[in-house]
């Protein structure tokens, strides 16, 4: 199945609520840790780009960068820092691109049963968003 990164990214951390071990079920268990694990592997390298992205911005900008977060914060205008502002939305822009690439993932899908005693807080937009992305039959 072709997954978006930033779907996997979401996914990855509703997974990452779930209480595994006690899930009764061995082969959804066994199934689910894998998937995990697998999406987690294919979202590593975007993660480190996107942490050299952010990491170079800060350190190219670290003159400007609290001067201007808190003007944004405090809902006040930014003037002066054009170049700032366009810097940032470059790199918010690569970001994006990079998390919008597709990558095949093979995924196994467990029965909602499964996940329903293991996870204290899911909600049914996440349930469903698991069930749209091949997690959740």
């Amino acid at each position: 199945m072709k997954l978006k990164l930033y779907v996997i990214n979401q996914i990855a951390g509703i997974l990452a609520g779930v209480k595994i071990n006690r899930m009764e079920d061995k082969a959804a268990k066994s199934a689910l840790m894998q998937d995990y694990l697998d999406l987690r592997k294919v979202l590593k390298p975007a993660q480190e780009d996107k942490d050299e992205i952010v990491r170079k911005f800060q350190e190219d900008w670290k003159e400007e960068f609290f001067i201007v977060e808190r003007l944004i914060n405090a809902n006040q205008p930014v003037i002066g820092h054009e170049g700032y502002i366009k810097a940032k939305s470059d790199a918010e822009r690569a970001i994006q691109d990079l998390f919008g690439k597709e990558v095949e993932v093979a995924l196994t899908a467990v029965p909602f049963d499964a996940l329903d005693r293991v996870c204290d807080d899911i909600t049914l937009e996440q349930v469903a968003f698991l069930q749209d992305n091949g997690i959740v039959l």
